[in-house]
């Protein structure tokens, strides 16, 4: 014999005078249906263990209805067992709370309710929102289930992200910070060529107004001379005021601030800078830029600011090198292209020099990494991140001339801005021009 879980039934046998006569009794084994029973209980204790200790708030309300199904206990300490904090979620959060479509019926199904990391994409609505009330940043995830009485619910999952959300914020302000130093710094690498070129102009000034005071005392010089005189200052100081204002609009501190950005005006800002420091290395500038180019959706300070750099280093490079001045030349090239089923603005700067070592190559874009004695080594490193953070990527190559290196091309790429005109007129006709050596 063996020993087993039955349930035993028990009842009188009453004739028809209204007599007990006797017993009836039948015993059913239940040793099965209990296992079962006690399985689904365990299960049922483990799945609400796991939804209790989530990180993050699990709540459950049928469509068109103001009646909480299910919470677990993180959503009970943020908002109680009512169901506005449901609502009020997933109204921030732009979810319609509305019955959906007939093809989104299709798509729910029994199995749907499990807590997942992921779930159903066909489904999922996701949006990180701020509530005030928690003073928390939350990612709110919902989607449609069937819920277990066979009515059409939504589920919704919040995860505290505001650690995140912070951490990305003094990421954002320390990357600014560096953005504007690294400016100063070109600026402050730049300053003897800034002065050198801020001097020709005042020095101008000077003779202009040196000799006009002269002939005045000698009452040597009519009006008409005069006028011409004051306009060659004037013009002169405008140039030395058209210097600082560009280096000021440089190196100023500002908020991020992306915009839909005219290709050529950037260019034309970054080589006004750049041209102050190839000068000084006597390296003749020469660019293409497009003759019809989309706009960009850019901080136009930024992407100037990844031009001049990589300009500035060419320079160097071809200086480094002691070419003859023939060979001392620096191309920048702008045209439109398609990559990987993308529209993008290509930009390159092409220099002459000794091109890159296989070591400077695989840690070209290293923080605090320069082949520079005096380099702190965040300008290309930089570069690369301000590119990466419009979309866009970077890379550098050797230029041959069979097997010998004659050179270096930086390239990089930002994808066309979405929403707006393909293509507006940046210049008139294909630009090709040249930048004489001063």
């Amino acid at each position: 014999g063996q020993i087993f879980d039955a349930r035993m039934y028990v009842s009188p046998l009453i004739d028809p005078r209204g007599q007990q006569t006797g017993w009836m009794t039948s015993m059913t084994d239940i040793t099965e249906p209990k296992r079962i029973r006690e399985e689904l209980s365990a299960s049922y204790e483990r799945f609400t263990t796991v939804l209790e200790g989530l990180d993050a708030a699990v709540s459950v309300a049928p469509l068109g209805s103001e009646e909480l199904l299910f919470a677990n206990k993180l959503y009970r300490s943020w908002f109680g067992g009512e169901v506005s904090g449901h609502m009020n979620l997933i109204a921030q959060a732009g979810v319609p709370a509305v019955t959906p479509t007939d093809d989104a019926l299709d798509a729910v199904d029994g199995l749907a309710g499990l807590p997942t990391d992921t779930l159903t994409a066909a489904q999922t609505e996701n949006a990180e929102i701020f509530v005030p009330d928690l003073a928390k940043w939350l990612e709110v995830r919902s989607r449609y289930l069937t819920w277990v009485d066979g009515r059409l619910a939504q589920m919704m999952i919040a995860t505290d992200i505001t650690p995140r959300r912070y951490a990305e914020e003094q990421a954002a302000q320390q990357n600014e910070r560096a953005q504007t130093a690294s400016r100063l710094i070109t600026m402050g690498e730049m300053a003897s060529s800034v002065a050198h070129e801020l001097n020709q102009p005042l020095t101008a000034i000077n003779n202009y107004c040196n000799g006009m005071v002269s002939r005045i005392k000698g009452q040597q010089i009519s009006n008409e001379d005069l006028l011409v005189a004051l306009e060659k200052t004037a013009r002169q100081a405008h140039r030395a005021g058209q210097i600082i204002q560009r280096i000021r609009a440089f190196v100023k501190r500002s908020e991020p601030n992306r915009m839909p950005a005219d290709v050529a005006t950037m260019v034309s800002n970054a080589m006004e800078l750049a041209e102050i420091e190839l000068r000084r290395h006597h390296v003749r500038l020469s660019h293409y830029i497009a003759a019809r180019l989309p706009n960009i959706l850019v901080d136009p300070i930024l992407i100037e600011q990844v031009l001049i750099n990589l300009m500035k280093n060419a320079a160097e490079s071809i200086a480094q090198a002691n070419l003859p001045a023939a060979r001392r030349n620096v191309e920048l090239r702008v045209v439109p292209k398609h990559i990987e089923d993308q529209s993008v603005v290509e930009f390159s700067v092409f220099d002459s020099g000794n091109g890159l070592s296989p070591e400077v190559m695989t840690r070209l874009f290293e923080a605090f990494y320069s082949t520079k004695a005096e380099g702190m080594g965040i300008g290309l490193k930089l570069c690369r991140s301000i590119v990466e953070s419009h979309q866009g990527r970077m890379e550098a190559v050797n230029l041959y001339n069979r097997d010998e290196v004659v050179g270096c091309r930086f390239t990089f790429w930002i994808p066309v801005a979405p929403l707006l005109s393909p293509a507006v007129p940046a210049i008139d006709g294909a630009a090709v021009n040249d930048a004489g050596v001063h």
